[in-house]
């Protein structure tokens, strides 16, 4: 009836939740087409992955790295092959998956595409508990700079995503029957001890051949090679290292602040309320002329009684979706309604009541309840944050000038990094031992960085590395203090080593031999003699100390006749045989818990079938790789 309301209340809902939406599945790029056609990585059902696409899934997923391992991550493995193929194939099964949803028909409805953002906490008042703030939203927004119809785009697609995922997880079905065998059988408990068959037990039986060490030496000579390495002094500039010395004056901060005052203003808003009188475009002049008579009367009854609009709104109103509100509207910006409703809303002071205006939905009666935005923060108020952003862009500005110059002053004046420490003010740090492999401190540990260390010019003609990049807006260089080629171990210096890592060897074999031979007479009913630790309750849910390998192997044993016995290596060398004494089953499953365990088993299921139906989709697709496009730049 009213469908401009309607279809208002809903963009600004959209807009409102867009921005937080965690848009995991595709890049920007996958919605907005640019740039070299060229430029592909790899074409999936038809759909091109952008060397673009493809730089910022790899970005995002170092520095999700960075941050889980707190910057401590070695950069090889940043820039390694597998890291690079891994987030190839996330991309290119994330194509796969969404081809298949759209060839199945998977759509988001206008409604439903509401209903996800409505949930969303980021864009509410009160830490997420409230309701939307279109203040927080456009703050996001603007700092985004996106427009609303390409946020609303990802969010459909990934969401068209997420329900194809969905739907192949789901596919999978268990008997409530088998679901209580398996909790039964995952909450069984065994009784467990061990008796430990320790090779420093057995060292003292161990007689090795005298020449056994020497010849373990010869066979094995790369083993007891002492790398190449060096110390090195080195220096970095940094982005981060440049704004700390940037000045901004106040006539800066001032100047940006006059250039850029539309970032600091919030967009005026007014709430409205409105009677409406429906005269469609089809209606005859005689329904017009009587729906706006109606109209006009109703002006001259609510200009007379200001306090009753509400009261009267309901009565009247035949707009079906403000009228059992007493006719509001809400916040708007400009330019959200139809141009004659909109004209009139931003023509009126607070309070004020026009009418009857016109729009293709009828004759309305317009009352401005209140203005909100319009206005920005005062200047002091915002000052810090533009000092900030003024310093950013200075240092930008001046560490891109000074990576170039840094460059070439390392390669220019070879002989010492003194120039470039004295030019760019830069402090003089030093290096523990580093060899090929990397050493220490492992920010030094980038591999074009380590093969500039060890290059001819660096170690024989004593010459400054050239400066490489360690890492965003980071470049290194660095000159030898201290080369130490590789060498070869005297025999003499390694012979007590030898002897103990070949004496520990058959210290093992030894234990084992004594503990399978203990165990076999377990298994025939012997007594045996053993020192056992004291019984532990062990789940396959809680292993009690029990490292994987042997949960699985106690419960793999026959439990009908106790004690069982099962013997295992452990990873330290040492032989277990594991006791079991004692078996408790669950006799009973309570609906909570299968409830519980239904959704372990179906999440556990549904990433199998996820795996499976891709796997199958995956051998249809026509995937077209460029591996050259994933390689790393050198």
């Amino acid at each position: 009836m009213f469908d401009f309301v309607k279809s208002r209340r809903i963009v600004t809902g959209i807009i409102l939740g867009l921005l937080a939406i965690p848009f995991a599945f595709f890049g920007i790029d996958f919605y907005f087409r640019g740039g070299d056609p060229g430029d592909q990585v790899a074409k999936v059902a038809g759909t091109r992955i952008t060397g673009r696409e493809f730089s910022e899934a790899l970005r995002q997923r170092q520095e999700s790295l960075r941050q889980g391992m707190r910057g401590q991550v070695d950069q090889a493995l940043l820039d390694s092959p597998q890291l690079r193929q891994a987030v190839l194939d996330q991309l290119v099964d994330e194509r796969i998956v969404y081809a298949a949803a759209l060839k199945a028909g998977v759509t988001v409805s206008d409604a439903d595409l509401q209903t996800v953002i409505a949930g969303i906490p980021a864009f509410r008042e009160n830490g997420g508990t409230g309701k939307f703030s279109r203040d927080l939203y456009v703050a996001a927004l603007r700092n985004q700079g996106m427009s609303e119809g390409g946020f609303e785009s990802l969010l459909r697609k990934d969401l068209v995503l997420s329900r194809a995922r969905g739907s192949m997880a789901g596919t999978s079905f268990m008997p409530t029957a088998v679901l209580d065998r398996l909790y039964k059988l995952r909450q069984q408990q065994r009784e467990v001890s061990q008796a430990i068959f320790a090779p420093g037990q057995f060292a003292a039986q161990v007689r090795l051949d005298p020449n056994a060490a020497q010849a373990y030496y010869d066979a094995h000579k790369d083993q007891f090679r002492l790398p190449e390495k060096v110390r090195v002094e080195y220096v970095i500039l940094s982005l981060e290292g440049i704004q700390r010395q940037v000045d901004v004056t106040p006539d800066e901060i001032k100047q940006y602040y006059e250039e850029h005052k539309a970032q600091f203003v919030t967009p005026e808003e007014r709430r409205a309320s409105h009677i409406l009188i429906t005269a469609p475009a089809s209606a005859t002049p005689e329904q017009k002329a009587k729906a706006k008579a109606k109209a006009e009367a109703l002006l001259a009854e609510v200009k007379k009684s200001p306090k009753a609009f509400a009261d009267l709104a309901k009565k009247n109103s035949e707009d079906p979706g403000s009228g059992a509100e007493g006719g509001d509207l809400g916040f708007g910006p400009r330019g959200r309604m139809v141009k004659p409703f909109d004209d009139a809303v931003f023509g009126m002071k607070v309070g004020e009541i026009v009418g009857p205006v016109e729009t293709q939905y009828g004759y309305h009666i317009i009352k401005l309840d209140a203005i909100k935005g319009g206005e920005g923060p005062k200047f002091e108020a915002v000052k810090p944050k533009i000092e900030e952003e003024v310093r950013k862009g200075k240092a930008g500005k001046r560490f891109a000038e000074a990576a170039e110059n840094f460059s070439n002053i390392v390669y220019e004046q070879p002989d010492s990094l003194k120039p470039a420490i004295d030019q760019f003010k830069l402090e003089t740090q030093k290096s523990g031992w580093v060899t090929r492999q990397g050493g220490d401190p492992p920010l030094l540990n980038n591999d074009k960085f380590l093969r500039s260390l060890f290059s001819e010019d660096v170690l024989k003609n004593k010459r400054n590395s050239e400066a490489i990049e360690i890492a965003p807006n980071m470049l290194i260089a660095a000159h030898i203090l201290e080369h130490e080629p590789a060498a070869q171990r005297p025999f003499a210096d390694v012979q007590a080593e030898i002897v103990r890592q070949l004496t520990q060897e058959k210290a093992i074999v030894l234990a084992k031999q004594d503990g399978e031979a203990k165990l076999a007479q377990l298994k025939k009913g012997e007594a045996v003699q053993l020192t056992w630790s004291p019984g532990v309750a062990v789940t396959r849910e809680k292993a009690g100390g029990l490292h994987p390998e042997a949960v699985q192997s106690v419960f793999g044993l026959d439990a009908a006749k106790l004690p069982a016995y099962q013997g295992l290596e452990a990873p330290d060398g040492r032989y277990v045989i594991y006791r079991v004494s004692k078996v408790t089953n669950v006799e009973t499953v309570d609906a909570e818990a299968r409830k519980g365990f239904t959704q372990q088993v179906d999440q556990v299921s549904g990433m199998e079938a996820v795996a499976a139906s891709l796997a199958s989709q995956k051998k249809k697709a026509d995937v077209q790789i460029n591996p050259k496009a994933i390689e790393k730049n050198s």
